[in-house]
């Protein structure tokens, strides 16, 4: 029976519901432990699927991958391969770039290069074209009207000799200086300077002949006095706010002293030595050019020195000696003439000379506090303008100035990251088009600024003998004028800021405007070279970094579009600060260009603007992974940059608010991956009882004391 019998076992496992068990395996590896646990629970892991025959067919038929020599280029442009180098808004938003966005406004989108693998750098690239600031869309296919020039000389206006100079000085002007007919300023200011004995206020715009108009009626007024020779005494005083503009004026009297030796013209300036100055003083001068704080000290310590018979004063640039704190220093200056003066005791000894003593104040802008330097120097003064006001009573401030009509004015609104090569494409293709020579002024906000972007765009360049006017074989790196091999074959650059002597300024000054008009040069230089520099012909000025003040930016564009010449000047903006365009319409009546930065990329780069402009950039960040100096430099640019952008007026604090600042992004316009680490951070150690300073206190205090020190490169002694 017991054959008979049946069990009602099923045999398929699969209907069975394991029970979980207790039970362990011992002995063996631990993959096997593992298994024979989860095979007692009943769970079995899915094996992968081997890739299919067909599949490794084709894999292995398909043909092999050209390799490419493993340098540090090739490694570079691999990574910015595999983020897109196109605009994020022709593309669909990976995820990656999602969870940069997240990290927050002060963190950089960054792409892991080579991470976790050995013998790799892993290092952190940010591409230029993604996560960037939205700019607000605009008609960039307007084109601007040409219009007449504003400040060239006057073509139908009467001759200089009709105006009352003389034939030795008109024959100086005509067949030397080749200036045939005045210019608006110089009809309006020379027959009043020549036949009244009244004080002028100059307003006029930069570039309009303002120096010639008060120099030509003081030197002929000397010529009339038959009796003077250097020992005579000084009868005219020119003060300037900066060397570079004292020097500039000197060397306008000593090109008309040809046509009259016995007018000796002398200069006083901070950065020379006293002691030459005091000797020159000593053997006599007619004609004095100074800088306020230099002759200070001499009337102080120079004993020589005698302002009794001083019959002329011409404060230039008079706002921007104001602004520079030299009001108390004029003051004293005035004071000390009036005291010493011996005018009327010396009437009938020089008859032709004024009875009095005449003051002219001459600015391109007048500001609220010009009206008080007028009170401190002036008397009774008349307002000349260009289009030769009537007599004015009372001194009243005329706002009324504006960019010579001429002028192209552009503004490009620009990323942060795409800062540098917008302007690496605009020089690019200004040397490209210019094909007759070209220069450029690009005015920056300070001075660690300017070392960065110089030595940035002449890298490997070589220094230019001053001699030969040729480049040496061996390149200096404390030179301030080398070639550019970045740019092209016989490209200048120049940098001029205060933080350099005398000797180096003056003569970087003079190489810029002796080079030859076939070559390409370009300076990048601070403020210090916004003001009535007459510089020759100036193509285009770049305003990479807005000025501290409004007016300023009247002054950075009248460098170019002078003397009834075209020109052209580029603002770069941020999108954060568009609004400035407001506060400077006023000095465009005629409008402003707006111009796309990819259309600038696109004719900078060419085709492959993208993918050039990036390994362009990359080139530079190379350069300061290479190069501990340079990267130093670069960050000490950066920092003074943030510093000084705090420093605009505070009536400006909502275009220019530091907080809005994507510092990432700015950082990568300095060549930088990563922003520095100490912004603003005091990093000398403090008591621990002592309260901790606010970081952004000390943003806030090291930003006034960046302003302090811009004001101090103009103040010299």
């Amino acid at each position: 029976m017991d054959d008979d019998l049946f069990l009602n076992i099923s045999t398929d496992t699969s209907s069975v519901v394991s029970k979980k068990t207790n039970s362990k395996s011992t002995g063996g590896k631990w993959k096997e432990r593992r298994k024979a646990q989860l095979s007692n629970r009943g769970i079995n892991k899915p094996k992968k699927e081997n890739i299919s025959s067909a599949n490794s067919t084709a894999v292995t038929k398909k043909a092999p991958l050209e390799k490419k020599p493993e340098d540090s280029t090739s490694k570079d442009n691999q990574v910015i391969k595999s983020k897109h180098l196109y605009p994020a808004e022709n593309r669909k938003k990976r995820p990656a770039d999602d969870e940069n966005e997240a990290r927050g406004p002060n963190k950089q989108s960054r792409l892991v290069e080579g991470k976790g693998v050995p013998g790799k750098n892993n290092t952190f690239v940010s591409s230029l074209f993604t996560s960037n600031s939205e700019v607000t869309a605009r008609d960039y296919d307007n084109e601007m009207e040409v219009h007449a020039p504003s400040n060239a000389p006057l073509a139908d206006s009467t001759t200089f000799s009709g105006l009352g100079m003389n034939e030795i000085i008109n024959k100086q002007l005509t067949e030397h200086m080749k200036l045939t007919n005045p210019t608006k300023i110089q009809r309006s200011v020379l027959p009043r300077l020549l036949t009244r004995e009244r004080d002028l206020f100059v307003q006029a715009q930069t570039g309009s002949g303002k120096t010639l108009a008060f120099v030509l009626p003081i030197f002929q007024k000397l010529m009339e006095v038959e009796s003077l020779n250097r020992t005579t005494g000084i009868f005219a005083l020119i003060l300037a706010p900066t060397r570079e503009l004292a020097t500039q004026i000197y060397s306008v009297l000593e090109t008309l002293t040809r046509c009259c030796h016995r007018i000796v013209p002398g200069i006083v300036i901070g950065g020379e030595k006293k002691k030459s100055e005091k000797a020159r003083l000593r053997k006599g001068v007619n004609i004095l050019v100074a800088t306020p704080g230099r002759l200070a000290d001499h009337i102080e310590n120079t004993e020589r020195l005698d302002l009794s018979n001083v019959r002329f004063v011409v404060l230039d640039e008079g706002d921007k000696l104001m602004e520079l704190g030299f009001e108390e220093t004029i003051t004293k200056i005035v004071k000390d003439i009036d005291s010493t003066s011996r005018i009327s005791t010396t009437t009938k000894l020089y008859p032709t000379l004024p009875k009095r003593r005449i003051n002219v104040l001459c600015s391109a802008t007048i500001k609220g506090n010009a009206k008080k330097l007028g009170e401190i120097s002036l008397v009774d003064a008349e307002i000349i303008t260009a289009s030769s006001v009537p007599d004015v009573e009372d001194l009243e401030i005329i706002e009324n100035v504006a960019a010579p009509d001429q002028l192209l004015q552009q503004v490009c609104v620009t990323p942060p990251k795409l800062r540098l090569v917008t302007l690496a494409s605009i020089l690019k293709n200004i040397v490209k088009v210019q094909t007759e020579g070209s220069r450029t002024m690009i005015f920056l906000s300070c001075s660690d600024s300017v070392d960065f972007h110089f030595q940035a765009f002449s890298k490997d360049g070589k220094k230019l003998n001053k001699a030969t006017n040729e480049f040496d074989e061996e390149s200096d790196q404390q030179s301030t004028v080398l070639s550019s091999p970045l740019l092209g074959e016989g490209v200048i650059i120049y940098k001029l800021h205060g933080s350099l002597s005398q000797q180096t300024r003056t003569a970087t000054l003079s190489s810029f405007t002796k080079a030859p008009a076939s070559q390409h040069t370009i300076m990048f230089c601070t403020d210090v070279a916004s003001r009535g520099l007459d510089l020759p012909y100036i193509s285009t000025v770049i305003e990479y970094d807005p000025p501290f003040a409004t007016e300023d930016h009247l002054h950075r564009i009248g460098r170019t579009a002078r003397a009834g010449k075209s020109g052209r000047s580029v603002l770069f903006l941020l999108p954060t600060e568009e609004k400035y365009l407001d506060l400077i319409e006023h000095y465009h009546p005629n409008g402003v260009q707006h111009v796309s930065y990819e259309e600038l990329l696109k004719t900078g780069f060419g085709k492959k603007w993208d993918f050039d402009a990036t390994t362009w950039h990359l080139d530079v960040e190379r350069w300061l992974l290479e190069d501990q100096s340079a990267h130093d430099l670069a960050a000490r640019a950066f920092t003074s940059h943030i510093r000084a952008y705090a420093t605009h007026l505070s009536s400006e604090r909502d275009v220019f608010n530091v907080k809005s600042l994507h510092l990432g992004h700015l950082a990568k316009a300095f060549g930088l991956r990563e922003t520095p680490k100490k912004l603003g951070i005091n990093s000398g150690s403090t008591s621990s009882k002592k309260k901790k300073e606010n970081p952004k206190d000390v943003m806030f205090r090291k930003a006034r004391n960046a302003a302090k020190a811009q004001s101090d490169e103009f103040n010299f002694m």
